[in-house]
């Protein structure tokens, strides 16, 4: 189908791009939960660090922008992404913390300015504080 809405069985419609957001949203929601389960015992990877920025990044690239420099904004998030994943895999895992952080602060930045769906920036901050969780327990050991 194309970006025409979709039927649903409760009879709402949704767009190919809710779907892939709603996709996403899941993705983050489960690991979200894996890591309150498995909690401290069961120590991330930095793999699973990596696949959290992953996610974080799709996240990202779905997430509705507004304002005339919205792509701008969104560009400068990912960009912030690509940075803290190539920082860890460097085993800088400090700098990649900084790269998230940023990435976190300008995202609750552009919620308060309204230049971001509240739902989108508060899915986007939960997985960057889990990915910064991620890889704070990879610096526990190291």
């Amino acid at each position: 189908m194309s970006e025409k809405e979709m039927p649903t069985d409760a009879g709402q419609r949704l767009t190919r791009r809710g779907v892939t957001r709603l996709a996403a949203a899941a993705l983050v929601a489960t690991s979200l939960g894996t890591a309150r389960l498995t909690g401290v015992a069961a120590q991330e990877s930095v793999d699973d660090c990596q696949a959290k920025i992953a996610t974080l990044r799709v996240l990202t690239e779905n997430a509705t922008f507004t304002g005339q420099n919205g792509a701008r904004d969104q560009a400068g998030l990912l960009g912030k992404l690509d940075s803290a994943s190539t920082k860890l895999a460097q085993g800088k895992f400090a700098d990649a913390i900084q790269a998230l952080t940023q990435f976190r602060d300008k995202v609750a930045t552009l919620q308060t300015q309204g230049k971001i769906a509240s739902s989108d920036a508060d899915a986007l901050i939960a997985g960057a504080n889990d990915a910064i969780a991620c890889i704070q327990s990879q610096t526990a050991t190291a």
